[in-house]
């Protein structure tokens, strides 16, 4: 999904020119052309020119796109794959077939070019469950691939920036108010204006509340945020300062028994008034017999500050200097009913296999007081409880010197961060599937869990050095080679456990990218990047667990990508063809042996969006790619499909517009989005079929004011993704417990902007 058309003005490297340095204006809803992720400390380049893929988003795409999390919104970004079915505080998203179990460990979100936390993702964490998208959010730059890897965090997968408005010399707003067919509500706003002279405000946020298309019954979203952007502008730089506080939490859903009869795939809980509390083993706590009650409809929630600093000044004589500074605060709580046991079985099957007291030939719901038929369905349910308190310090500094036709950048990046966990996964209660829903009593009293409490704290030194260099006015040259050196200090106690762990690790991450401009309108790059997803806390915890092969701890990912770009004439496409190469990646799922599996992965993608002065305009993106496992050791794995990587996914936005007048306009749109055929296991024994959805909405403008309705899932797809990974059905046998997408829902939105 593109934006602003090129601007041949700006057809040209403005690496020595920091972003925000630029003259004080207002901050309009669609975002410039100049692009600044993937760039060392946030210089600019016309989208045209960056010779690597980047895929840019503006606010008012985002309206019409919907997300309902912060994943969500990551499917517009061609080669990434999104499951976004697990709620609004967690998505598992894949990028270009980098093999993964699931969280997003390839995946940097930023706000203003700083990362949000030190590690892309940790066990029941990933950065999308710690971002919330608001109307504070001026719009998105993806990078996939390319130079990232030299830049920031390192991150050789996804880094997605978050630009957050600025304010300008109007005083500029919106208030959004939005309500939904599952009865949840939300308020979105915020101001933007001049604070005083060069100096710049803005502020704003969310509060929301209500139940999601999975209908518990209750109230299982309930959140806020408020977000404020100050910026000063002087004769050679700028400063900028950010601050987000966040409290939001929405339910976590795990796969369940969908062969079950009579289940609605697409609004179907397990989460009920029965079930919403739970007696569970303390986390961190094994072996003390400590207990308490938890409230289970809190889910996956984030409650703390990211908060960051953008320093640009031009010394002159080609010499400039900026820094980001980025620190976050906060704590990472998850819970959640995890499906025990192969699926679903039925009560006669279940007091056949012994379950419940001696002798006993019926069940009852506990609250109810209900018989359950003999055909009725029950199965285990864990209490899993999470609590991380995570904290992140960073700092980026980059010296750049313009010579002529060459730029040189040299940087410095620093991280300090931490997690402090405590873990209880068990208590395991029978519930009945369908039906009431209710807790059964099958239960034999004995209450575990695997409760563990770690400590894990981190330091990342890297230096960097990256050079543009203007071989001819049409042809360029993009090298880098930055070198990083990770220190990690591990403490754990529980479940017997070796108790300390202290590794260190140095990779040294490269690129080289040329970049033609064959025509004013049309762009020409190659590029190769080798980058390293460095070790973390989980990696090291498996480590200190692992009785089999030793675990590298080190991942390599050898990138190749090659692509053109053509804007012009309200048309923009970009075409990108890539090979990716991982070696010693780790499969490490929870209650799973880890697994050590690389992969090759081809594939081609396509950007593109075209608006017509009749007001027409359509928008899309696809990827074919053909991502296998690479374990010669292992011929189980070798040669396989990737788990959970679809070959092919299709997106396509179709819009027309009739304007009125120039503040008054209707904009009809839907989308159209085909997802392939996927395996959850890495020997491809559990298949998960392709299927499409089709989503549609009206948008009205008329003068300051605006009504949104919107359509999701129109056809009521049941799209299924993650399995359960704790058991492997044989071939040709239906996984027993998925998690299907949701179903079929409405948003109706009304707002007020001046």
């Amino acid at each position: 999904m593109s934006v602003a058309l090129a601007n041949p003005a700006l057809a040209q490297d403005t690496s020595a020119q920091p972003a925000a340095a630029a003259q004080p204006a207002d901050t309009a809803p669609e975002m410039s052309d100049i692009v600044v992720t993937g760039r060392p400390a946030g210089s600019g380049i016309n989208k045209l020119e960056a010779g690597y893929s980047i895929t840019t988003m503006s606010a008012e795409d985002i309206k019409l796109q919907a997300p309902k999390s912060a994943g969500d919104v990551l499917k517009s970004i061609p080669g990434v794959w999104v499951e976004s079915s697990g709620g609004v505080g967690t998505s598992n998203v894949f990028v270009r077939g980098i093999p993964s179990t699931g969280d997003a460990p390839f995946v940097t979100m930023q706000f203003n070019g700083i990362p949000v936390y030190g590690a892309s993702s940790l066990s029941f964490m990933d950065q999308t469950g710690m971002t919330r998208i608001d109307d504070t959010v001026m719009g998105i730059e993806g990078v996939n691939g390319g130079p990232a890897s030299l830049f920031s965090d390192g991150q050789p997968g996804l880094t997605t920036n978050l630009r957050l408005r600025e304010g300008g010399e109007e005083m500029h707003g919106s208030l959004t108010a939005s309500v939904t067919d599952y009865s949840a509500w939300r308020v979105d706003g915020y101001l933007s204006g001049k604070l005083a002279p060069d100096t710049y405000y803005m502020v704003g946020g969310y509060i929301s509340r209500g139940d999601t298309v999975r209908r518990a019954g209750f109230d299982t979203e309930k959140g806020g945020q408020i977000t404020a952007n100050l910026t000063h502008k002087f004769t050679n730089g700028s400063i900028n300062v950010f601050a987000r506080y966040t409290d939001d939490h929405g339910e976590w859903f795990l796969p369940f028994a969908t062969a079950v009869p009579g289940l609605d795939l697409g609004t179907y809980n397990q989460l009920s008034k029965y079930s919403r509390y739970a007696t569970i083993i303390t986390p961190g706590s094994a072996g003390s017999g400590a207990t308490e009650t938890v409230d289970l409809n809190k889910g996956r929630g984030w409650k703390g500050i990211v908060t960051g600093a953008n320093l640009n000044y031009d010394f002159g004589g080609g010499i400039s200097f900026a820094d980001r500074f980025g620190y976050t605060s906060g704590t990472l709580r998850t819970t959640g009913l995890v499906p025990a046991g192969a699926g679903a079985i039925t009560v006669a099957d279940a007091l056949a296999a012994g379950n419940g007291t001696p002798g006993q030939i019926a069940v009852h719901g506990i609250n109810t007081g209900a018989t359950l038929a003999p055909t009725d369905y029950v199965q285990q349910f864990g209490a899993w409880v999470v609590e991380k308190e995570l904290r992140s310090i960073s700092n980026e500094a980059v010296l750049t010197f313009k010579t002529g036709a060459n730029t040189l950048n040299l940087g410095y990046y620093f991280s300090h961060f931490s997690s402090r966990d405590a873990w209880s996964l068990g208590a395991n209660r029978w519930m009945q599937v369908g039906g009431s829903r209710d807790l059964v009593d099958l239960d034999n009293g004995t209450l575990g869990a695997f409760a563990i409490a770690d400590y894990g704290r981190a330091d990342v030194h890297a230096i960097y050095a990256s050079d543009s260099f203007n071989i001819t006015d049409a042809l360029r040259l993009d090298a880098g080679v930055r070198h990083q050196w990770t220190n990690i200090k591990f403490n754990i106690q529980g479940n017997g456990l070796p108790d300390y762990a202290h590794i260190t690790r140095e990779a040294t991450p490269w690129t080289v990218g040329l970049n033609y401009r064959a025509t004013r309108t049309f762009d020409v790059y190659a590029r190769v990047s080798q980058g390293y997803h460095s070790p973390s806390f989980d990696d090291v915890r498996s480590q200190l667990g692992n009785t089999g092969p030793r675990l590298d701890l080190n991942w390599s990912v050898r990138s190749y990508e090659g692509g053109v770009k053509y804007h012009d004439r309200g048309l923009q496409l970009a075409l990108t063809g890539f090979y990716d190469e991982v070696e010693g990646a780790v499969y490490n799922d929870i209650g799973v042996p880890p697994q050590i599996a690389g992969s090759r992965t081809k594939g081609i993608e396509f950007d593109a969006s075209w608006q017509h002065a009749s007001g027409f305009g359509i928008t899309g993106n696809a990827v074919l790619e053909d991502a296998k496992t690479h374990t010669p050791n292992i011929p189980d794995f070798d040669g396989k499909r990737a788990q959970r990587i679809p070959s092919y996914q299709v997106r396509v936005t179709p819009t027309f517009t009739v304007t009125a007048s120039d503040t008054s306009d209707v904009t009809l749109y839907g989308t159209f989005e085909a997802i392939g055929k996927r395996y959850s296991d890495l020997k491809n024994l559990q298949e998960l079929p392709a299927y499409q959805t089709l989503s549609a909405g009206i948008k009205a403008k008329v003068d300051g004011f605006t009504l949104q309705i919107s359509g999701d899932n129109l056809a009521n797809s049941h799209g299924l993704t993650e399995g359960n990974p704790r058991f492997l059905a044989g071939p040709g046998v239906a996984i027993p417990d998925v998690r299907p997408i949701f179903g079929r829902s409405y948003r109706f939105s009304v707002g007020y902007a001046f």
